[in-house]
């Protein structure tokens, strides 16, 4: 049978033997799962028990590219992370842009796993066929665009001798070495396999980096059918606004959308917007002050990535970002508007390998307790009030290399706050902190981000699903069907892999279906589509549960089921809304999935036992 779209292989590497095997990635795992997230999460649930210790040899660590990935799908380049998070102990399944993925599949895999535990710092190349672990003693401790520019220079000659092959470079920071619970993956000049703490997972392999580069070709099923679709595409994207839009102020944009409605995230989610960020309504203030050119990923033309600077000389060169979510992380939420103070923790948790989503949240809590009393100047070292800029990029280092402490905050928002005797006032869900949305919004219908946070099977998270902004009434029940819909729909993003921002829906749903057709030649009416993610959902979710989560995890904190925001919004009237959501999911009213229902997506004779 023809293989178009996917490379048909799995490179598997054992760091404790040193052992580096290739296999099939089977017709199965190609025609049910897809690849990406769906077909990595189907080997995780295989081959590890849901009870690992996640910093132990027997997690494992999988990236997987999809059919889609490096093929010139627009926005079509990127690849996912599965793994067991050392932060909430749930299922962790972060994406990336940048060009690793698509490197990784011209080399000829479509999918790489790591397990084992090597007994020294090593780092793995892939170059085509040839793979090598190497040690990388010299590299522990090193930052990121130090890692990166060393590994780089090591492999020009064996890459090409013109220099024009560039290796990706996947790898951990200090924070990672150290095991922060929420160290991230980086890659590419600042791209984050960010959430969940999987840099720990790396961290705990004594795996630094992994650099990879190919010149293998993908097929594709339809070639000039596909040309058609490309262009077809652009022109909408055009005609739309969307293009450019994407293009001059990435995520920028969406602070004053948050401003506005009442969602962004403020003073550790006391409120719902912040007078310091007034300026920032007009993304053009922030484009003008730090903007240093726009960036894409691989294959794509919405060039969202915006590359920065501040004129400061103990900071030199530039950074990715910040995003949207880092802005509003460590701007608002921790009280400061200073763009250059955001800039900087944007910066050291690039360079760190840290979450900047978590790291906010993180500090944010902390910065609550402090002016509550729970937390002293002594035991932090300095004032921690809300608008302390400075102290937070301070902590920041403290976090990365577990000092005074940054040994707490390394822990995580959650454990920090329960070591400090009040957990209430972190706000996550299963112990991953709130992304920059507020999930108690001014008007109807943006309480479905609360549901979304509690019901998210990695954790709270913001690229689950698709919050809406449209809907008018108080209803419930269309809110829990649009999050369960577009929960099952971002599952079938992730699988190809495609960028969740781009085709985030409903304006592009019916593309996946079409670019997986053109590009694989096997046929994905929209109906088996959404049946395949909704299984991946029930996958995640069996999961959870045989690792020891249950109901209870799904939960909001009590500030957003009591309060509302003394400046406007809405309490978050969570409990009908996951009975509706247990009803239409088909699972009891425990959360567990039915028989029945694993039944009718196939998932039977999963491997997996609730505890």
């Amino acid at each position: 049978m023809s293989i178009y779209g996917w490379k048909g292989k799995i490179l598997r590497v054992d760091l404790t033997r040193g052992k580096i095997v290739e296999e099939d990635f089977s017709e199965d795992l190609r025609l049910n799962y897809i690849g990406g997230r769906i077909a990595a999460n189907k080997i995780l649930l295989d081959e590890v028990d849901p009870r690992v210790d996640p910093l132990g040899p027997d997690n494992k660590l999988i990236f997987a590219t999809g059919p889609l990935t490096g093929t010139g799908v627009p926005a079509g380049g990127r690849f996912i992370a599965v793994s067991k998070s050392p932060l909430t102990g749930a299922i962790a399944n972060p994406c990336c842009g940048g060009y690793f993925g698509a490197n990784l599949k011209y080399a000829g895999y479509d999918c790489l796993i790591i397990e084992g535990q090597s007994p020294e710092p090593v780092y793995l190349t892939i170059v085509n066929d040839q793979v090598t672990i190497k040690p990388a003693k010299n590299l522990w401790g090193k930052w990121a665009t130090e890692t990166e520019n060393a590994i780089r220079a090591e492999l020009s000659d064996s890459m090409d001798p013109w220099g024009r092959n560039t290796p990706s470079v996947l790898h951990i920071g200090p924070a990672g070495e150290n095991l922060v619970s929420f160290a991230s993956i980086m890659s590419d000049g600042g791209r984050a396999l960010g959430r969940s703490g999987l840099g720990a997972v790396m961290g705990s392999k004594n795996l630094k980096a992994i650099a990879v580069k190919g010149t293998e070709e993908i097929r594709i099923a339809d070639v000039k059918g596909f040309q058609r679709a490309v262009i077809d595409f652009m022109g909408e994207a055009r005609q739309t606004g969307q293009l450019e839009n994407r293009s001059k102020w990435g995520t920028w944009i969406l602070i004053g959308r948050a401003q506005k409605t009442g969602t962004l995230c403020s003073l550790n989610f006391q409120e719902g917007d912040f007078d310091g960020f007034k300026p920032y309504e007009d993304p053009a203030t922030i484009r003008d002050k730090i903007r240093v050119r726009d960036e894409g990923c691989f294959g794509c033309p919405f060039r969202c990535g915006k590359r920065s600077t501040i004129f400061d000389p103990a900071y030199p060169g530039t950074a990715k970002g910040p995003e949207h979510e880092t802005v509003g992380l460590f701007g608002a939420n921790c009280g400061v508007a200073d763009l250059d103070d955001i800039w900087r923790a944007n910066y050291l948790c690039n360079e760190l390998g840290m979450d900047t989503i978590t790291g906010g949240a993180t500090i944010s809590c902390a910065m609550e307790l402090y002016e509550r009393g729970y937390l002293n100047e002594k035991t932090i070292g300095y004032p921690l009030k809300f608008g302390n800029g400075k102290a937070i990029v301070e902590l920041l280092k403290k976090t990365a290399f577990r000092d005074g402490f940054g040994d707490q905050l390394a822990n995580g928002g959650y454990a920090m706050a329960e070591w400090a005797g009040h957990p209430e006032f972190f706000m996550g869900v299963k112990k991953q902190g709130f992304p920059a949305w507020h999930p108690q919004g001014r008007f109807p219908g943006l309480e479905v981000i609360g549901l979304q946070y509690a019901t998210s099977t990695v954790g709270a998270c913001h690229t689950k699903s698709v919050m809406t902004f449209h809907s008018k009434s108080d209803d419930p029940a269309p809110l829990v069907a649009w999050t369960k819909h577009y929960q099952d729909y971002v599952s079938i993003v992730d699988a190809g892999v495609m960028c969740w921002i781009i085709y985030h829906g409903p304006v592009w749903e019916e593309k996946p279906s079409e670019w997986l057709e053109l590009v694989t030649g096997v046929s994905y009416p929209q109906d088996r589509l959404m049946m395949i993610g909704e299984k991946n959902w029930n996958m995640e979710r069996m999961f959870n549960l045989a690792a020891g989560l249950s109901s209870a995890d799904d939960g909001l904190p009590p500030r957003m089921l009591t309060e509302a925001p003394p400046r406007g919004g809405r309490i978050v009237d969570l409990p009908p809304m996951l009975e509706e959501y247990h009803r239409i999911r088909g699972w009891d009213n425990q959360g567990v999935p039915k028989p029945e229902k694993l039944e009718e997506l196939g998932l039977s004779e999963l491997k997996v036992k609730v505890q």
